[in-house]
């Protein structure tokens, strides 16, 4: 009986370590996807650019930091309203960076996924992880 729990348990790995490598093998973002010059100009406008500035300018913490650093919202947006087109579009571009958290739910979806496999494995051999 020891043994097919023991071949059992090995399939069983085997399959969720062919699993896990093919999950991880498939690329988030395809970088192969060549988009024309009329739809990068289309979808870049000014309007844009400046909605997505105004929406992060307009949070809480931001706005705490330009406060306590001497800026008024009125000063920002005569700022922001000096910048030509290009400028507008790099600030915007390099509004992600502002969040360090970035997409943080892959990361705990992969920690829990890992924490669920240890888990399952461990029911399968019958061995108990006690944590003192």
């Amino acid at each position: 009986m020891n043994w097919v729990k023991n071949f059992y348990f090995r399939q069983v790995a085997l399959i969720l370590a062919l699993a896990v490598l093919l999950i991880g093998s498939v690329p988030a973002e395809s970088m192969a996807y060549v988009v024309g010059s009329e739809a990068v100009a289309a979808s870049q406008t000014r309007g844009e650019d400046m909605d997505r500035v105004q929406t992060v300018l307009e949070s809480k913490i931001v706005s705490q930091k330009l406060s306590g650093m001497g800026l008024s919202t009125e000063e920002v947006t005569s700022r922001l309203d000096v910048l030509n087109d290009s400028e507008i579009h790099q600030f915007a571009a390099q509004i992600d960076s502002l969040y360090p958290g970035g997409d943080g739910l892959g990361v705990v979806i992969a920690l829990l996924i890992v924490v669920i496999l240890v888990i399952v494995i461990l029911k399968l051999s019958d061995k108990k992880l006690i944590i003192q």
